[in-house]
């Protein structure tokens, strides 16, 4: 069953120099309990997309979609008071960079114990003077709010979690501040729970440790993962579905074996090819060129220029999403298979 549907979602920033289009009228799906990847090069509109449908883009970007629509809940006409309560409720994000996203001078504990106060009915004060007296004189370490940050910091694989709790971001190595970020996300029961490039800058065994703690915690909580990045290893480790994004568009979707035993979008392909593989020794081939300039882009296909499978058509005429198999479509005018419904 769909927990989240976006239709039509586009996210322009007017600026000087033009009409940035950083997401162009994509389609998401992602089902209760499901894990679901966004991949693509870095600029290729995946973070905006994921701050458009919680309400997270500022001025001068517009949002503008058919529908958003979130546990039967249409978000994109939700005032940004309603957006707040659900963001940290029922919709969470984990930010790629921990440590810019943990406050430095409170403790790790009062921290996830707000986030548990503010989206959980646990009788304690949220009121302004109630929260700015815990931040200079400390949490109550007998409340419910706090006996349950250390439930949290336990859950996500925090040892000794009752000491630690009263301990600093500074005093986490970075897989740690990175759990403890995943424990505030939680602390709210959310349904659905953004991870925004939650490996990177991480050793290979700490992304191998978080991956797993996201794939139990999701079974533990029922809880959907959007999952974003730019690393199809991950995407390999934890996804059940994948949306391949490139110069703001989805340009393909399948199911993850799938997609990496039959990748059909050219792009899709580059990236496959441009991986390095722990059990294959061959060549890396990467792809010529940048992600293009989003700014009034001219030709119909964004991929058109890097594609080695181009032709004059690609640049007159946009692609459509055609079949690929069950579950499987890919936006590429080389491929046969006749012309898809629009999901």
């Amino acid at each position: 069953m769909s927990l989240l549907t976006v239709k039509g979602l586009t996210t322009e920033f007017h600026t000087r120099r033009g009409v940035v289009t950083a997401v162009d009228d994509v389609d998401l799906t992602v089902n209760r309990g499901e894990l679901v990847g966004l991949v693509g090069e870095s600029g290729s509109g995946k973070t905006v997309l994921a701050e458009s449908v919680v309400g997270l883009v500022e001025e001068p970007g517009v949002v503008t979609a058919d529908s958003i629509v979130f546990d039967g809940q249409r978000l994109d006409q939700l005032t940004e008071s309603e957006m707040r309560t659900l963001r940290g409720g029922k919709i969470a994000m984990v930010f790629q960079d921990p440590m810019t996203s943990l406050n430095p001078t409170i403790s790790t504990g009062e921290q996830i114990a707000e986030a548990v106060r503010l989206h959980n009915d646990t009788g304690e004060s949220i009121s302004l003077p109630a929260e700015l007296k815990r931040k200079i004189f400390g949490a109550a370490k007998d409340t419910e709010s706090w006996r349950r940050a250390i439930e949290l910091l336990e859950e996500v694989g925090i040892p000794e979690p009752s000491v630690r709790v009263t301990e600093y971001p500074h005093e986490f190595s970075g897989g740690m501040r990175q759990r403890v970020m995943i424990s505030m996300a939680l602390a709210g029961e959310p349904d659905l729970l953004i991870a925004d490039e939650p490996t990177t800058a991480l050793d290979v065994t700490v992304q191998a440790q978080i991956l797993e703690d996201l794939k139990s915690l999701s079974q533990e909580f029922d809880t959907a993962i959007l999952m974003i990045t730019h690393d199809l290893a991950v995407v390999a480790e934890t996804c059940d579905r994948v949306n391949v994004m490139y110069a703001g568009n989805i340009i393909e979707r399948a199911p993850a074996d799938e997609l990496f035993a039959n990748p059909q979008h050219p792009y899709t392909q580059g990236l496959l090819a441009s991986t390095p593989r722990a059990n294959k020794r061959r060549k890396l081939d990467p792809i010529p060129g940048n992600v293009p300039d989003l700014t009034n882009i001219s030709y119909a296909c964004h991929f058109a220029p890097r594609c080695p499978e181009s032709t004059a058509e690609c640049y007159d005429v946009e692609p459509e999403f055609r079949s690929m198999g069950p579950d499987h479509v890919a936006a590429c005018l080389q491929r046969d298979p006749e012309v898809s419904d629009r999901e």
